[in-house]
């Protein structure tokens, strides 16, 4: 097996260290040295970002915001399924260089690019801002933790900031390891309604996750 080849790293802070590795044509992203995920692993982000785009098609202007870019597999697959000039995609992550390195090492698309935005702030300072803004709001609870953040975007306060942030018909959606009956519980007191499967991490894999779908009421197209 090869040795990793670094491709880019970033101390965000004196206690995080985020790097960009390659090895055997795979893009490892990783904190303090522990790989966090990778652009094969990313079938679920995949075929979330699909499923999310789908009800907002019909839509001239349907807006995305996206909490942790990782490989950036899901607005590869939110930017791909809705390819509308005026679709807009706001991504919030930790790592202020993540966007940068998604468009030099991770085969990032010019048409989604051109369409994104990329703010590195408190997710709290940013959702305040938003109410009645975002068509689809995704976000990966672990990937967010691990990569050093002291915000639980899970818990009850974040939650409520999320379903504000949406607009009526809105969709919530989020990548676990696995299902979390008190995450639904919490989701559901919301007031939205929640619905998951499992999917394989790889295509035909054995490794799965969870993906989740919280709706916020009935869009209106």
């Amino acid at each position: 097996m090869k040795p990793y080849n670094l491709l880019s790293e970033h101390n965000q802070s004196p206690e995080i260290n985020f790097s960009l590795h390659e090895r055997d044509n795979v893009k490892y992203y990783q904190v303090n040295t522990t790989p966090v995920t990778n652009d094969k692993e990313i079938n679920c982000e995949y075929e979330l970002g699909q499923m999310m785009a789908r009800p907002f098609r019909p839509a001239r202007q349907p807006k995305v915001l996206i909490l942790g870019l990782g490989v950036g597999g899901f607005l590869n697959a939110i930017g791909e399924s809705l390819p509308q000039k005026k679709a807009s995609f706001d991504i919030l992550d930790i790592n202020s260089k993540a966007f940068q390195w998604y468009k030099q090492y991770l085969k990032a698309d010019d048409t989604i690019v051109e369409r994104a935005s990329f703010s590195c702030e408190k997710a709290a300072d940013f959702l305040k801002t938003r109410n009645d803004t975002y068509h689809a709001i995704f976000m990966d609870p672990e990937l967010w933790r691990s990569s050093g953040s002291e915000e639980n975007i899970t818990n009850k306060l974040y939650l409520n900031y999320f379903v504000s942030c949406l607009k009526r018909g809105g969709l919530l959606g989020l990548v676990t390891e696995r299902p979390d009956k008190v995450l639904k519980a919490r989701i559901q007191r919301c007031g939205l309604e929640v619905s998951f499967e499992r999917v394989a991490a790889v295509p035909g894999g054995k490794r799965q996750r969870t993906l989740w779908l919280a709706k916020k009421g009935h869009y209106a197209k």
